[in-house]
Parts: C-alpha cells; structure tokens; sequence
C-alpha cells in the first residue's frame, strides 16, 4: 500500500508541475472555512491575500519553480493561518482535470489543506460547503475535491473507509481482511488483477492524501474524537 501510494504521489507531483499556474490580484480561493481574496502582489513575487474576517496568508513565489509559493508570516499573522502547518511550507497551484486550487504540502510531499479558486461570494461558498457536508459521501469521494474543514467531523473510522474506498472503486485489492470483507458487499466492486494498474486522478489522489492526513493529527485533537475511542492502529 504505501509503496504504490508513494509512487502514484510521485507521478502527480511530475505532472502536476507542468500544468500550474500563476495567482492573480483578484483571484479568490476557498479554503472550507474562510474566503481569501488576494489583494496585491508585491515586487511580483509575494502575494497577500485576506478574508472578510480580517485573516490573511501570505505566500512567496519560489524562485525557478512554476507555480510553486511558500507560506511566509503576514503583516500581522503571528502564526501560520492553515491548522498544524508551518511557515515555509510548500504551497503548488494545481490546473487539472477541470481544477484550479492550491494545494498546502507537508514536507513530505503530501497535500494536508486545499484552496479552490472561485468566483463566488462568501454566501455562495458556504452554501456550498453544506451541501457537501449534507451529501453522501460515497457520491463524492472520487469526484469532488475536498477540504480539511469538511473533514473535521467525520470520525476517524470513517476517515479510512473513506480514503480505502477511493482505492476500492479501481478494483484496488486489500490485506486487511476487514476492508475485503466491507468492498466485497459493494456491488459496484471489481477487484483487479494487479494493484499495480490502479491509477488516481488529481481529485481522487489529494483526497487520499487530505484524509490520511487528518487520520495522523494526534488523537484529541480531529474534532470527532471522543475521548477514550481514538484508534490509531496501522491500517491500509
């Protein structure tokens, strides 16, 4: 499992990096919480963008590396504005497959926050949140991208059939017999003949990695944690 996820994830990354774009002045970007504007770009490298709330974020471009920002401290932010991430963190503006969002990278490569560009209202955009919060989300794990805040309150056994079913609908066969007893009810489940040829698109791929992220962050601390019944056990 972790050996094909690694290689899949470097696939993406190599494509991803020759279809990115640059943030404009203007240009507004969804994050689940909060609605960011980016305001000015200053000496055409560093971009300052704010919510309504008065939050702002602040990125640097990285020298010779095409649609690559970082996250650096704002005019007044004394803190990184994303949950759990750092100044300095990678930052890559993602056009595929029909979207454009930033996406926040871990060190280790690996997306844990997403921003979608919009041209929607606040309003709009937490209509839209709700819906996906009111949606099943077995009609959205492999076409809609999502967000850390959508996330948040899905229980962390939840969290793993999530992300194990994105792999499910490939035919992507399991170790875990409890995972292979759970897809083997699924009519729509075709086990293949290699792991191997399984193939995620840029939707299916961050989401993987946005769940497995929030599946990591210390018990206690996913708001859907009950206190006494967090399960961090090795799992697919």
């Amino acid at each position: 499992m972790k050996k094909l996820m690694t290689i899949v994830l470097m696939l993406s990354c190599m494509t991803l990096s020759t279809q990115a774009q640059t943030i404009k002045v203007g240009d507004k970007f969804w994050d689940g919480s909060g609605l960011y504007t980016v305001q000015e770009i200053r000496m055409g490298t560093i971009v300052y963008m704010t919510t309504p709330q008065d939050n702002e974020m602040t990125l640097e471009k990285v020298a010779g590396k095409n649609g690559e920002y970082k996250i650096i401290p704002s005019r007044q932010a004394e803190e990184c504005p994303i949950r759990f991430a750092q100044f300095g963190w990678r930052v890559q503006y993602i056009r595929k497959d029909g979207m454009n969002f930033l996406a926040v990278r871990k060190p280790s490569g690996e997306t844990m926050w997403t921003m979608v560009l919009t041209p929607d209202n606040e309003d709009n955009c937490y209509d839209q949140q709700r819906a996906l919060e009111q949606a099943n989300w077995e009609d959205v794990i492999n076409n809609t991208l999502l967000n850390t805040p959508y996330l948040w309150n899905i229980p962390r056994e939840q969290l793993r059939l999530m992300r194990n079913e994105i792999l499910a609908r490939h035919g992507y066969v399991f170790q875990s017999k409890d995972l292979r007893d759970y897809f083997s009810k699924k009519w729509w489940y075709k086990p293949a003949a290699n792991n191997s040829a399984v193939k995620l698109n840029v939707i299916e791929q961050t989401n993987v990695e946005l769940i497995k992220s929030e599946e990591a962050v210390e018990p206690g601390l996913h708001p859907a944690d009950v206190a006494g019944d967090v399960d961090q056990s090795d799992f697919e």
